[in-house]
């Protein structure tokens, strides 16, 4: 995610398909995530065209494969259907505070990865696919990688100290 988006907030998740005809859309909440997007009245939607458009947020319900959403000003298919595919950001401050231990996925960007040998490089990216949540590392050689984040890959995470550390190697995904 660009440094400019970030400072706008939190990614919590991306916008899918219009749901209906009345500005419906449905939303695929990053996991850890997913009751930010319920605490917050106002959303930041970063297209994939990098334009960023401010949203009311008037009614999130949760579905069994994430949420439907709706937006002020979005009364209609079309509307909504411009808004596909966008990341949806929201501010600190609207969101509820985290338990010890816990995190939200974009507070991992720019933190320092280590391995069993020593350091490996920085996470840069967020990666959210269907099945697994990731990050894109880049190494000290300057490659990027992704780790799924999975437990038997990552140890100790520690925002706070800005450093995820990763178990075994095996998991990069060069």
């Amino acid at each position: 995610m660009p440094a400019a988006a970030r400072a706008l907030g939190l990614e919590v998740g991306r916008l899918g398909a219009p749901h209906g005809l009345a500005g419906e859309l449905k939303i695929k909440l990053h996991a850890g995530d997913e009751s930010a997007l319920f605490h917050a009245k106002q959303a930041v939607a970063v297209l994939p065209t990098g334009e960023e458009r401010t949203l009311v947020v008037d009614r999130v319900r949760p579905t069994g494969r994430g949420a439907i959403v709706r937006f002020s000003g979005v009364g209609d298919r079309d509307a909504a259907a411009e808004l596909t595919g966008a990341r949806v950001l929201v501010a600190r401050e609207a969101l509820p505070p985290l338990a010890p231990g816990e995190y939200y996925l974009a507070d991992l960007i720019g933190v320092q990865v280590t391995g069993p040998d020593g350091p490996v490089g920085e996470v840069v990216d967020v990666v959210v696919h269907p099945s697994v949540n990731a990050v894109a590392v880049r190494l000290l050689d300057g490659k990027v990688a992704e780790q799924p984040l999975l437990p038997h890959w990552v140890g100790r995470v520690s925002v706070k100290e800005r450093t995820l550390e990763l178990l075994t190697l095996e998991g990069l995904i060069v």
